[in-house]
């Protein structure tokens, strides 16, 4: 696990010019991989590298790694890696260390773009051969490892973090307009956008290949291309999924530091140490509670009686306002674009802490849109229903008597009342336009008033239906998920858990995002993963035996933090400058009257507007660490 970073210039390669911005790119990464550093650069080409030591500790195990006319920088752990070792050295390599880094070097040679439907983990990498004058970028099936680049004429950079890739090309950019659209649209920035004009990310799946004709881009995986044949026996389902969970597991173990694993009260992340067990002799867990926050957000007694259950090592990890408070600048500088998921807080704590026992930890992320978690799924479950009622009662009834209450996440009631206006605002839609409105924080109507200027943008529409259509899924389950792991895994998800444990030099492993598990999950009828008020039933199905009834009998919650109370507690001078009308005329970008009332709703209980506002509180964070000077650290 690390960070790595290059740069391509098919006329000719200026040295003198070029290290010291690869080490200025580097030093801003130094916290990805706190072990090591590493450049190499020939007359066209120069790759940086940052290590976290997790496989081979050795000094024969450091990046750029070199064999032949081909050298590699690579992000990210290879699982099967010894397997592919031993098929290879029949076929006659030779290896020198123990890494799965030479391994991709002698897979590259052997099976060249085929080598990547073989690999087992998660990855970013760049392969450069100077015979050919050609760099290979590739990122995993899922995106769990990020990969940014920019190209212009015969001159290409790359890095696993936006500000090193400033730094590595020396200019800040301007920021692309319709990103930042779609940024306040969905709180997150979907791939393969970033927030700066000509960055591009590379797609999940994907790989890059440059050469003096230009850039070519295309997709090496896609989940619809590799679904098994449809289960139609539950059991058999259970046992193929609980064998699959198992087994990738097991493969998430290898390593040469100390491994744990985060251990929430909800079901997946209980699943995951409950295969542990079965298969390591000591197994830590890590859980994270919020002092003085209502009870909705509170989840340490139920991961305690977990861990008791399983017998592991349990640490406690207890967050205050006050601490979120001291540690926000280093939090919004870890997500280094802007992101707006306030559950990155306590990630980033939550790996801090976990940092201090072990190097590794897994967790339980994916599960929720691989098996079908969150309450919008239910909502999908719930549509048609609601639909069969007549007009004039939605729109005359529902709607009018739904808007009048208050609602707030500190109350069941209040929390009730959030949730069903969420549902009635888009349960009266087609398929695509549900998704996109469960999906969205913000609507059309609403950034229009927002912004100072018309900014064309896709809609979250456009994206939703293209996803679906990617599936080429029937089942309209199967296809939600499918939109929900390309849209929301990708963009949201996976770079809240990279950015914040990558902060700390942590790793962190998903078993869930298997491909295989996923792959055995995809094949599933949707109601054998969903059925009203009950959600993930496969997983409760095939784990049943191995964890307390209560582990599956509670109720869903998010990771989540008391967001809107903090904005009204400790956090209220951000939320007053976040809404300021000359700080937001001064920016040129918004209009004002529309955050000072989402601050207004807040503060009044009519509505809670605490997501939309810290979607603006970390632009501005993140605006404002733009407006320094990214070459220096």
């Amino acid at each position: 696990m690390c960070g790595i970073a290059g740069l391509v210039d098919m006329g000719g390669l200026d040295r003198a010019s070029v290290e010291p911005r690869l080490a200025a790119a580097l030093d801003r990464m130094r916290r990805r991989g706190p072990d090591g550093e590493g450049q190499w650069t020939d007359s066209h080409c120069a790759l940086g590298h940052r290590r976290l030591a997790i496989v081979d500790l050795s000094p024969g195990g450091a990046q750029p790694m070199a064999r032949g006319d081909q050298v590699i920088v690579f992000n990210g752990m290879i699982y099967n890696f010894r397997a592919l070792r031993d098929e290879l050295g029949r076929k006659g390599h030779r290896f020198q260390t123990d890494t799965d880094t030479e391994v991709l070097l002698a897979g590259w040679r052997e099976w060249g773009e085929a080598m990547l439907p073989r690999l087992v983990g998660m990855f970013a990498l760049a392969i450069w051969d100077s015979g050919d004058r050609e760099l290979v970028l590739a990122r995993d099936r899922f995106g769990k490892k990020p990969l940014l680049y920019r190209q212009h004429n015969g001159y290409l950079t790359f890095a696993s973090d936006l500000v090193a890739l400033q730094r590595l090309d020396g200019a800040r950019g301007t920021i692309d307009p319709a990103a930042l659209r779609l940024y306040f649209a969905l709180r997150y920035l979907p791939e393969p956008w970033s927030i700066l004009e000509g960055v591009v990310r590379l797609p999940p799946g994907h790989l890059a290949r440059f050469d003096k004709t230009g850039l070519t881009v295309r997709r090496w995986y896609a989940l619809a291309d590799h679904r098994p044949d449809r289960y139609d026996d539950k059991a058999r389902a259970a046992t193929d999924l609980r064998e699959r969970v198992d087994a990738a597991v097991e493969d998430r173990l290898v390593a040469d530091v100390p491994i744990g694993a985060y251990l929430s009260g909800g079901i997946d992340s209980a699943i995951i140490a409950a295969s542990m067990v079965r298969a390591a002799d000591t197994v830590r867990t890590f859980t994270v509670g919020f002092e003085g926050a209502a009870d909705y957000y509170e989840e340490r007694p139920q991961a305690k009686r977990v861990a008791d259950h399983l017998g592991t090592e349990h640490t406690e990890i207890t967050v205050t306002a006050e601490e979120t408070r001291s540690i926000l600048d280093q939090v919004f500088d870890a997500l280094d674009e802007p992101f707006a998921d306030s559950s990155a807080i306590p990630s980033f704590l939550i790996a801090r802490e976990t940092r201090k026992h072990v190097t590794v930890a897994l967790s339980g992320d994916g599960a929720d849109e691989v098996f079908g978690g969150y309450r919008k799924y239910q909502g999908e479950l719930h549509a048609a229903r609601f639909q069969s009622l007549p007009a004039w009662f939605r729109d005359g009834v529902v709607g009018p008597a739904l808007a009048v209450l208050p609602e707030s996440k500190s109350g069941t009631l209040t929390e009730g009342v959030r949730r069903a206006r969420r549902f009635a605002d888009h349960a009266g839609k087609d398929a695509v336009g549900r998704q996109a409105g469960w999906a969205r924080q913000i609507g059309e109507e609403d950034l229009v008033r927002l912004f100072a200027e018309p900014t064309p943008a896709p809609r979250v529409e456009d994206l939703v239906a293209e996803l679906r259509a990617e599936a080429r899924e029937s089942d309209p389950i199967n296809a939600m998920l499918a939109a929900d792991i390309g849209l929301v895994l990708a963009g949201d998800m996976l770079v809240k858990v990279d950015r914040t444990s990558m902060a700390h030099g942590l790793e962190v492993r998903c078993p869930f995002l298997d491909h295989r598990v996923v792959e055995c999950a995809a094949a599933m009828p949707g109601a054998l993963k969903l059925s009203r008020g009950v959600g993930k039933r496969i997983l409760r199905r095939a784990f049943a035996e191995r964890l307390p009834a209560e582990v599956f009998s509670r109720p869903k919650r998010g990771f989540e933090v008391p967001i809107a109370d903090w904005l009204m507690g400790p956090l209220k001078d951000l939320a007053r400058q976040a809404v300021d009308p000359a700080r937001l005329k001064r920016h040129g970008l918004f209009r004002p009257e529309l955050p000072s009332a989402w601050l207004h709703d807040l503060v009044s209980g009519r509505r809670d507007k605490s997501w939309e506002l810290w979607t603006l509180i970390a632009y501005h964070a993140w605006e404002q660490r733009q407006a320094g000077d990214i070459l220096t650290a």
